[in-house]
Parts: C-alpha cells; structure tokens; sequence
C-alpha cells in the first residue's frame, strides 16, 4: 500500500481525534504536527510517537514536505494556512468552518484547483450510521412528501456555572461562535439530504457573555461570539428547517427529526439510533445495517470513528484519484455561503438568499 507523509496542523482536537485516525491507518504516516505553544507541541509529539514537532507550521512545510497536511486550528489561521500548504505543493484537508467567510473560502477552492491539489472539508458527521440510513430512507420516499425538519441542540459549553475560560471560539473576529462550530455540521446534514438552502433566516445572540479569564487571576473575559441560535432555512423542494442551538443550557441534548407527509424519522445525538414515526403510533427503532456501523475501539472520542471513513477517503483519492468527497468544492464553500447568509439575516432582520457557491 502506498505511504502518504502527513502533517497536522493543531495540538487539540487533532491530536485527540485526527491523529488517531492517521497513526492506524497503514497508507499514512504521521510525519510532523505544528502548533502555537513550541513546547506543548513537543509534548503532545511524543505522547504520540511523531517524529517532527514545530511550533511554526511554516518552518514544518519547509522541512518536511509533507503530501497532505491537514488543517486543525482555529478559523481564522485556515485562509493563509491552506494557501501555505498548496504553495508547498501538499493536498489540504481542513477543519470546518471552513474559513472565516465565503470569500475566503472561495480563494481557498480556486487555489487548489489552480494547485491541481485535492482540498477536503471534515464534515465527518455526515458518515454517522443513523444519518447515512436517514438519507437512505429519504431518497426511497419511505416517509412519503418531506416538509419540515428541525435540529434541536442544547449544550453546557458555557453555562453560568462552569463557564470556560475565553479563548478564540468566544470571539466573532476569529471565527468564533457555535454557528461556524456546530451549525456547520448541521447545515451540511440538511443539504445532504434536501439540496442546497435558498435561503436562511437567522437570529445569532450572546445570551450569557462573561467567560472565565484566560489565566488564572485574571480578568473575566467577554464574548462577542454568538453562543446561541435559531436558523430557518428554506429549500427548493419545499422543505423547511429549523436549527436552534443554544450552548449555555446546564445540560447536553440534541434531537433531529425529519417530518413527511407518510411519517418521520428520528435520529439520537451520536447518530448511532433512528427511529420511524407513524402517525398516531409510538416510536420505532430501525435497525442500522452492520455495513453501516463505525469500527469503535475502547478510549477513543467518539468522533474518531467517522473521521477514521474521512481518512480512508482522503487516501483512496490521493493514491487511486478516486472523487473526494466531502471536497471544498462541492461542500466547503456551498456550506461556508449558507453559514453567511444566517449571520448576514441575524445582522439586517430580514430573510438573506444564500449566495451560489
């Protein structure tokens, strides 16, 4: 099988979910890992058995040419990261959101077309069992006529009582925000099976504003990042969409539900159990086929299992130049038009056509 020398870029979630994914798989070989804090870097190398370790991702593209690199950072580093790393001649895959607004994003795309380089988008939800077998069910009209669907999403991320500390997800001028974070995820679920939105309607609040300070003693912080939502989203098919986000509540829930005119589906937070829906009837499980279910291994996260599918994809592309998908192309930037299209609503207070990709 043929090696692919990757880099990552970021010592947090892709040193807990992407690395993983990466050391397992026998066509890659993790080569090197950047990140801001030199000697965190370091550490979080070692822990992992990765030989290079920089705290300057440009110096880590200089030595050690990787083939891919992929980008695991904050919003705001994506747009010159991935511009770096097509310039060194890598194919990119890149953490979602995907860039800090359309416009970036659609530099991003048009300079790894121009590269002849692969650009990938780590949507890595839409591989979660219980959405695959929805999107299934959708497509052979098994609830008949869809009309509604609504993503409801409840998390303790910054609740009066247990506040985290400020950082970058807390401001808007670093692509903060649980709009970019989360509502990317579910925005792409929604296109996945309805097609691309027309058009959003968008109300983005700061309901609870005081973070805990970045150091110990210090000042509290104060977010300027939206840390709740609720999008509209209108589809050429018909359907409407809900998704209210709201991440200061006291506990964790989400529920996703699709609404036909023969039933609905339902499907739980880890993506793992749906349910079908008649009318008048109590809900009922629907078996998830075995061809569908994630190789888990004991004291992962648990989104290392679907990113494991993004890796397997991102290597069968690189080596055999089968289409990737997700790619910038076809889901970044559609994904990154319809994110602005809710924030520019939630700005004007009125209905936003989201821009064609």
């Amino acid at each position: 099988m043929q090696r692919v020398r990757v880099a990552i870029f970021g010592t947090g979630f892709g040193r807990a979910v992407q690395a993983p994914a990466f050391l397992r798989h026998p066509g890659f070989e993790l080569a090197a890992i950047a990140g801001g804090d030199a000697a965190k870097t370091r550490r979080v190398a070692d822990e992992l058995g990765v030989k290079g370790a920089y705290g300057d991702w440009r110096e880590l593209l200089e030595r050690e040419r990787p083939e891919l690199v992929s980008i695991v950072t904050p919003v705001y580093l994506h747009h010159e990261m991935m511009l770096g790393a097509l310039a060194a001649g890598a194919h990119v895959h890149c953490e979602k959101p995907t860039a800090f607004d359309r416009q970036q994003a659609r530099e991003m795309r048009d300079a790894a077309s121009a590269a002849g380089k692969l650009a990938g988008i780590n949507h890595e939800f839409r591989f979660l069992p219980a959405r695959v077998l929805a999107r299934e069910w959708l497509s052979a009209g098994r609830i008949g006529r869809p009309y509604r669907a609504e993503i409801l999403g409840r998390y303790p991320i910054w609740h009066a009582s247990a506040p985290r500390a400020m950082n970058w997800l807390s401001e808007a001028d670093k692509g903060g925000g649980i709009w970019g974070a989360l509502g990317s995820h579910h925005t792409d679920c929604l296109r996945t099976m309805f097609g691309e939105p027309l058009a959003a309607t968008g109300s983005l609040r700061v309901e609870q504003p005081v973070r805990a300070p970045r150091a110990a003693g210090g000042a509290p912080g104060l977010a300027t990042a939206d840390d709740a939502v609720t999008v509209h989203y209108e589809f050429a098919n018909g359907v409407t969409a809900l998704v209210d986000l709201h991440a200061s509540a006291p506990y964790r829930w989400e529920r996703f539900e699709v609404h036909g005119d023969e039933g609905s589906l339902r499907w739980d937070e880890h993506g793992e159990r749906l349910w079908h829906v008649l009318p008048g009837k109590e809900p009922a499980e629907i078996e998830i086929p075995a061809s569908l279910q994630l190789a888990k291994r004991e004291g992962d996260l648990p989104l290392v299992a679907p990113f494991t599918v993004m890796v397997e994809r991102l290597h069968r592309a690189i080596t055999a130049g089968e289409p990737l998908e997700p790619s910038f192309a076809a889901d970044a930037v559609p994904v990154q038009c319809a994110l602005d299209a809710a924030r520019e609503s939630s700005a004007r207070g009125a209905k936003v056509a989201v821009e064609k990709a």
